[in-house]
């Protein structure tokens, strides 16, 4: 015997030992509550057809404790030591005993009233090491309809003869005794199968792990290449998100693409007090018409590229362009205190550029900025190709402050004016005819006050 067989001969026998040692106590108690239940099933058929016989199931006539009396004094002595009838109040009717139950009664425990509606019963052992069977049944008044309302009760008592406890117990060790052998036995003819089959399972197991192996290394390199495509198009995915996010905000104030992004709409909003800023450039119509469009295109985008850094800087929004007008606006969509200033502040600039540009460049650009304050609306309109507007009469003298003005200059109204009188040193034009508006007080910027 190879130390492999030893060692399953071992095991085999370990386990047949620890099966007999828990499957005997096992069939014995099962053994004995089997011949318990037995016992109990045959008193209780028995002592319902006395019951019956004698007419006490009937416990609500004028002869019931007479019946009761008669069914009890037939049960005792037969198949119970103590027999007791109890009407469905708890009352009892009628007892009848023997010696050998006279000499347990003191010993049982108190039941109280009983409140079961089946059949049941109790077993216990008292002083003097007597085995005693307690048996409840409950009386209806039709016997072949258990379902029918309760009249009363039946209580016997049974003292398990001597004989009949060493029957049991006789019965139930041989029952354990054949379990415990049947164990050792099937362990004994399990030995050369078990060889058997655990020299094929270590065969198969070798196999089964080797195939692992390779599948699991093969998972590897999968989950690898897996994770390394998944990063790429999280990678890939990050940057689009971030482009469209930038390009967003490029297209729209960042709290309405905020907005925008988080609810899919932005709700229009009035602004009462926002400054706008328009430009426009002299002499746009001929330079067109001298100028390669491409040409003409490149101009342009260089120098409102150089507005847009402009705007940023000034904490200016700007809100679009219309040919060659620029159009900007401070004060929202979030309200500033310095609307007007920032505006002003912006358009000096613009004219500080754009000279400065003029020394070197091929072709003079002549730029004329208007300036107005007010309250206006601003929204984003359309379902493609977001824009985001503002309309407001503030709107119109904001461009006629523009076609009023002249080259070089920053046209502001008297509502700006009064804004940033104290910051800027301005020049007052009187009052000039606006385009739809009437006569309106103009002002030119002259520049920042001295601090």
């Amino acid at each position: 015997m190879n130390p492999f067989q030893k060692r399953t001969a071992l095991r085999i026998a370990a386990v047949s030992v620890v099966l007999a040692s828990i499957a005997s106590p096992v069939s014995w108690f099962v053994a004995r509550e089997l011949s318990e239940q037995s016992i109990v099933a045959l008193a209780t058929e028995e002592s319902r057809g006395l019951i019956e016989q004698h007419k006490a199931a009937d416990l609500s006539g004028p002869d019931a404790v007479k019946n009761a009396t008669l069914a009890a004094q037939s049960i005792s002595g037969g198949l119970f030591d103590i027999a007791e009838i109890y009407d469905s109040a708890g009352r009892k009717l009628a007892e009848a005993m023997t010696v050998e139950g006279a000499a347990v009664e003191s010993y049982l425990p108190h039941h109280g009233n009983p409140g079961y509606t089946e059949a049941s019963y109790a077993s216990f052992s008292l002083p003097g090491k007597r085995w005693v069977l307690r048996i409840f049944v409950p009386l209806h008044s039709a016997p072949a309809v258990s379902s029918g309302p309760i009249t009363g009760y039946f209580e016997g008592v049974r003292v398990v003869p001597k004989w009949q406890e060493d029957q049991l117990f006789a019965s139930s060790l041989a029952v354990a005794l054949m379990v415990c052998l049947a164990s050792l036995l099937c362990g004994a003819a399990l030995y050369p199968v078990v060889v058997h089959l655990s020299a094929e399972n270590e065969r198969k197991s070798r196999q089964v792990l080797e195939s692992q192996a390779a599948l699991i290394e093969a998972l590897q390199r999968s989950e690898h290449e897996l994770e390394d495509k998944v990063s790429q198009r999280t990678r890939e995915l990050q940057q689009e998100q971030v482009r469209t996010k930038e390009l967003l905000h490029n297209i729209l104030p960042l709290e309405i693409a905020q907005e925008l992004s988080a609810t899919g709409s932005a709700r229009p909003a009035r602004h009462e007090f926002v400054t706008i800023l328009f430009t426009d450039f002299s002499g746009f119509t001929q330079a067109v018409s001298a100028m390669p469009a491409d040409r003409m295109v490149g101009e342009l985008n260089e120098i409102f590229a150089a507005f847009d850094d402009i705007t940023d800087e000034c904490g200016v929004e700007k809100i679009k362009t219309i040919g060659d007008a620029y159009m900007a606006a401070a004060g929202l969509p979030k309200a500033c205190p310095d609307h007007a200033q920032r505006c002003v502040r912006a358009g000096l600039r613009m004219l500080d550029y754009l000279e400065h540009r003029n020394r070197t460049a091929a072709f003079k650009w002549s730029l004329r900025l208007g300036v107005h304050s007010g309250p206006v609306v601003a929204g984003v309109v359309g379902r493609r190709k977001y824009a985001y507007d503002i309309w407001g009469d503030t709107v119109n003298i904001a461009s006629r402050m523009e076609s009023a003005g002249e080259v070089g200059r920053v046209n502001i109204s008297a509502y700006t004016y009064d804004l940033i009188r104290d910051e800027f040193e301005c020049e007052y034009r009187g009052k000039l005819d606006a385009k739809g508006k009437g006569q309106i007080d103009m002002y030119f910027v002259k520049g920042a006050r001295p601090r």
